[in-house]
């Protein structure tokens, strides 16, 4: 089958959707599907850096498999940045590759997304399938698309996926329709002797977090939360995402905690297997939590917000637990009683990492195969489509 992986986000600047799509891709190509991902890509120059005030794109080059449909702007939405193209030289880009690429089928990440998502979904003749990765409460943005005709873009949609119960709560609020709940995969491994038997009590306790250095990831209820704790017992605080410049910004008391930066995918699962908690304090916002499932498959006991999509993978005091969002305090008192436990720490681990092959990658990959057989059988044809030289269903005015 050749299959089209679309995503609106850019390839440059990693985040957890290009992430699922990277991940879904090597699966299929792994049984013998040619794959390509359509998905903006922003070149390290100079007006790259302007655009993201020197930010560093983490993708220098574009890989063999990725078709890049231009340059991106960041845009703040739901508590994040979100790196979108809204250029027209990006659809253009996206309509030829439709058009020319012989596509059997077409999977959309984020069909709302602008203009990437919207335009694959209102523009290409393919059999279509969509995935929603977003939760969110913010009415804006989605009464907006509704607006423009979202409802009706999204009827050219085959089969439409949920990565959880939270993604399917919020596109089913705006948007209706009927979801197959099919969650973000996660790459197992083999055991590592990191992980294997009891978890051995160090002279501290190693926390660790994952994620980036904004408000909704929660890092300052953090800070809060370890300065109390480490009053009470020993304890290390490892950053992976934030560096130190960015800690400093909120707090200027970083004793005890280290800030390594953006870490490759080897290096961050090293130090999930060195931990002996992983800590994710989000606020909300989140629709499922890969960095959870991240966890599981390290073997590190999680500590976790009590919110929507985190529920998703965490079963509260079977495979990890689960506290009151920005409540510094109760996330330290749930701290320290595991260190205080060390015997339920070792058994949060081991049920982890059983709970870690729910989401596995092979497994996940089947199930969106199924998925893309079934839009084809709906759809009644087999490839070899091309963009319609009408409108097929643009929404607005259509």
């Amino acid at each position: 089958m050749r299959i089209a992986q679309v995503s609106p986000y850019s390839w440059s600047y990693p985040g957890g959707v290009n992430r699922h799509v990277e991940a879904l891709s090597a699966q299929l190509r792994s049984r013998g599907h040619r794959v390509h991902v359509l998905a903006p890509f922003d070149p390290p120059d100079q007006r790259t850096h302007r655009l993201r005030d020197n930010a560093q794109p983490q993708s220098l080059s574009v890989p063999r498999h990725l078709v890049p449909l231009g340059r991106t702007v960041a845009l703040r939405a739901n508590g994040a940045v979100s790196n979108l193209s809204i250029t027209p030289s990006g659809v253009g880009e996206l309509l030829h590759e439709l058009r020319t690429g012989h596509y059997d089928l077409i999977h959309i990440h984020e069909p709302v997304a602008p203009l990437i998502g919207w335009v694959a979904a209102a523009w290409a003749r393919q059999p279509l399938v969509g995935t929603f990765h977003a939760y969110s409460e913010n009415p804006l943005p989605n009464a907006v698309a509704n607006l423009l005709g979202a409802r009706r873009v999204l009827a050219n949609l085959k089969v439409r996926i949920a990565v959880s119960t939270a993604a399917e709560w919020t596109a089913r609020r705006w948007f209706g329709g009927a979801y197959r709940i099919i969650p973000n995969g996660v790459n197992l491994g083999p055991p590592t002797a990191l992980r294997t038997g009891e978890i051995h009590r160090q002279d501290r306790l190693r926390i660790v977090f994952v994620g980036q250095p904004v408000q909704r990831k929660g890092v300052p209820v953090l800070l809060q939360a370890f300065k109390a704790l480490r009053k009470e017992i020993p304890a290390e605080l490892i950053m992976v995402g934030p560096s130190v410049e960015d800690l400093a910004k909120i707090d200027d008391d970083l004793h005890g905690i280290r800030a390594l930066g953006k870490l490759d995918d080897d290096a961050k699962r090293r130090e999930l297997e060195l931990g002996d908690v992983l800590c994710a304090p989000s606020l909300g916002g989140e629709s499922f939590g890969m960095v959870l499932t991240e966890g599981f498959a390290a073997g590190i006991p999680v500590v976790a917000s009590d919110i929507p999509g985190y529920r998703d993978v965490v079963r509260d005091g079977v495979d990890g637990v689960l506290v009151p969002p920005a409540d510094p305090r109760a996330l330290a008192e749930a701290l320290r009683q595991l260190w205080e436990q060390p015997g339920r720490l070792a058994e949060l681990g081991r049920a982890g990492a059983a709970a870690a092959r729910r989401f596995a990658w092979s497994d996940v990959a089947s199930q969106i195969l199924d998925v893309y057989h079934e839009a084809i059988a709906i759809s009644g044809s087999r490839g070899g489509h091309s963009v319609s030289q009408s409108r097929p269903n643009p929404g607005v005015g259509g």
